[in-house]
């Protein structure tokens, strides 16, 4: 299945691997309600929303909820081996007020089996 680039319907597909300028909650600085945004990998796994899940090649707190991405899913995402998906913290965008794009083309897609394991987590 191929990738559809946002620039050209407005929308991801499942899976699809873009780099964003991601925001963590907890380096929101509470005088400006401002989010410190750095360019990091991301995955959009919902279909019709565009919710933004970061990926990490560092390995993530105990406390987090988190996936280790296997080889075979970093190659088929266009990402170096080793790195996580981060499940318990997203950011949610509306394409037509998105600015944080480093580019709307696809790195790459993890696969519908890889997606099933993302959403059996918990």
């Amino acid at each position: 299945m191929a990738s559809t680039s946002c620039s050209r319907t407005g929308r991801f597909d499942a899976g699809d691997v873009v780099r964003f300028h991601y925001g963590w909650k907890r380096q929101q600085t509470p005088a400006k309600k401002q989010v410190a945004r750095r360019d990091r990998s991301v995955s959009s796994s919902v279909p019709g929303v565009v919710v933004l899940f970061a990926i990490t090649s560092r390995t993530p707190q105990h406390e987090r909820l988190f996936l280790p991405i296997s080889q075979i899913e970093c190659r088929r995402a266009g990402l170096d081996f080793p790195c996580w998906i981060i499940l318990d913290e997203y950011n949610r965008v509306e394409l037509d007020k998105a600015f944080d794009f480093e580019s709307t083309v696809p790195l790459g897609s993890f696969s519908p089996a890889f997606l099933k394991k993302i959403a059996r987590t918990d």
